[in-house]
């Protein structure tokens, strides 16, 4: 990920890239509509949302400093993203064209493998999500969240947190009230 930031940072000053400031409850990009800039996360946190037209959300992620938010249908397939991407706390954000950074990484080879291996990282962290879905527990899930991303986890509401995990706030305060009971 550090090659990574170091992409966006050179792309960020040779294209003299403004960093953005947002307030907790706005929105950095929507649902439904094409994105074709990448958001660099230098403060802040965010959750991307998928919204179901009756309003029902569903959270797939929270990204915070050092994060990169976008929609990989828009940016690389040109298409409108299936869900939105809004701000939790206050953000200070680089957003940048995806294009630039292609630019950018074909002109220097070492950098084409350091977008790569961030896709690929997206990828696996994908699959990790999948997973946990498919296999694990709620009550799983939740240790899994609260080990995997402590700088995340006192940062969100339990509401948020349930959404996440795909259950109600009624069921995580149950999953919360049983683990301190058995611990």
């Amino acid at each position: 990920m550090d090659k990574y930031q170091q992409l966006l940072s050179n792309v960020a000053e040779r294209n003299n890239l403004p960093t953005l400031s947002y307030k907790p409850g706005d929105i950095l990009f929507h649902q439904g509509v094409l994105e074709p800039r990448l958001f660099w996360i230098k403060s802040g946190l965010v959750k991307l949302v998928f919204i179901q037209p009756d309003g029902k959300e569903f959270v797939k992620a929270f990204l915070a400093e050092n994060d990169i938010s976008g929609s990989l249908m828009s940016v690389i397939f040109e298409k409108p993203s299936p869900y939105a991407c809004y701000c939790i706390e206050p953000c200070e954000v680089i957003a940048m064209p995806y294009s630039k950074v292609r630019e950018w990484s074909e002109k220097t080879p070492q950098l084409k493998d350091v977008e790569l291996e961030y896709m690929q990282q997206l990828t696996a962290r994908k699959e990790e999500r999948e997973y946990q879905f498919l296999c694990l527990t709620p009550e799983e899930r939740y240790k899994s969240f609260k080990s995997g991303y402590p700088h995340i986890f006192k940062r969100i509401s339990q509401a948020e947190l349930a959404l996440f995990l795909g259950i109600t706030p009624v069921a995580l305060s149950r999953i919360k009230t049983r683990l301190k009971a058995t611990a």
